[in-house]
């Protein structure tokens, strides 16, 4: 068995082994190439990386197969396209870490607002670490270096917000963080799943249980 990289999940920096640039990449506008991306975002959340086809994708932006073989050579280049996005989401709120950190009074509600589990972009998140458990998945070690710079986002947070009200000592800041993540995932499959399911007369608010959650491990 091939031995895996470690995760470096402090910075997203450059991307690690990965196939060369798509050349499209720099010769396609990007607002043709946003379009694209956002309809592949959309289906991949959707059906999954294995589930969409290219087809399926240019068909759902309006673009013929050929035309989209043109921004895009292969699914995986899509897909690279697709989690560069996710990426450079999780990198701003890394860059930001300082400010957000510095309004600790209203630190768990800007949590909750950062990582609302209904958020479509985490329900991409949840689809793709879903997928990525299989050992060919084309995106895999970005999939799981992209978890993890989220747990230690949150390990931050959490770590500050206990510091600032003495709990600094009693609190697993890594385990908060580690479990608040597998909740966010998993409510955001809920989300796509069991919610769709139920009338509007259940009650069961995705940032109401995150907050709970944090609030209740924060507890003094």
């Amino acid at each position: 068995m091939t031995a895996q990289p470690e995760i470096d999940h402090r910075t997203l920096g450059p991307r690690p082994h990965t196939d060369a640039v798509d050349p499209s990449a720099r010769r396609n506008p990007p607002a043709r190439r946003d379009t694209i991306l956002d309809g592949a975002s959309e289906l991949f959340a959707e059906y999954g990386f294995y589930g969409a086809s290219v087809r399926d994708i240019a068909r759902h932006v309006g673009i013929s197969h050929p035309g989209m073989l043109h921004h895009f050579a292969s699914k995986s280049a899509l897909l690279d396209g697709v989690i560069d996005r996710l990426e450079a989401s999780a990198q701003a709120t890394l860059d930001q870490m300082d400010e957000l950190c510095a309004q600790s009074e209203s630190l768990v509600e800007r949590m909750v607002a950062l990582y609302d589990p209904s958020s479509r972009s985490f329900a991409l998140l949840s689809m793709l670490s879903a997928e990525s458990v299989a050992p060919d998945y084309p995106a895999r070690y970005r999939i799981s270096r992209l978890r993890r710079v989220h747990e230690h986002i949150l390990q931050r947070c959490v770590e500050h917000y206990a510091e600032r009200v003495g709990l600094s000592s009693q609190v697993d800041a890594e385990l908060i963080a580690r479990t608040a993540m597998s909740l966010i995932l998993g409510h955001a499959a809920r989300e796509e799943s069991v919610r769709r399911m139920q009338d509007s007369s259940h009650h069961d608010d995705p940032s109401g249980d995150l907050r709970s959650f944090l609030l209740l491990s924060l507890e003094h």
